[in-house]
């Protein structure tokens, strides 16, 4: 196997998520996602034949290889998507399981023309509350309408308060 431990697969995931090829814009943060889930699943496929039951989401909108029996029966598992804190019901937006051992969240974020810092505070906050179920979180977030400098200087910052922990964060374009 390709990818030994859940620390390999997570650095290969990120490192396939950082890579040129997006689109400088998206029409919404579902069209990202889509984008961001055909990537996971073109990853996995290096891995395990059956991608569906490795790659799971709740959204079923342009989600090509998305099984909604692997989504259900991920939802009755104890580390299932959903973490319970003070009503907050979080889910992340993608999970992509290890054939061996644990799994790695992925919340995606597209910046629109406003709300740039909810965008990422949520973001952030989701990721941090997935680690009761997952053990690692990524958070990806595309910046087509924000500045190159503005871009560089939030890559800064993530690159500073992730080091150390399980979670990514990966701006892009």
């Amino acid at each position: 196997m390709p990818y030994a431990t859940i620390e390999d697969l997570n650095v290969a995931l990120v490192k396939r998520l950082a890579e040129s090829g997006y689109s400088k814009t998206y029409e919404s943060e579902s069209a990202f996602e889509a984008a961001v889930w055909d990537r996971l699943v073109k990853l996995m496929s290096e891995v395990v034949q059956d991608t569906a039951a490795f790659c799971l989401t709740s959204h079923t909108k342009e989600r090509n290889g998305r099984s909604d029996a692997a989504w259900k029966a991920f939802c009755c598992e104890d580390r299932g998507p959903d973490v319970n804190v003070l009503g907050s019901n979080s889910r992340l937006d993608i999970v992509v399981k290890h054939p061996a051992q644990g799994s790695i969240g992925i919340e995606v974020k597209c910046l629109g023309n406003i709300g740039h810092a909810a965008k990422l505070t949520q973001g952030i906050g989701q990721a941090m509350l997935a680690l009761a179920h997952r053990d690692r979180t990524v958070l990806i977030i595309h910046c087509g309408t924000v500045g190159a400098k503005d871009r560089e200087h939030l890559r800064t910052v993530a690159e500073k308060i992730c080091r150390g922990s399980k979670t990514s964060i990966v701006v892009v374009p």
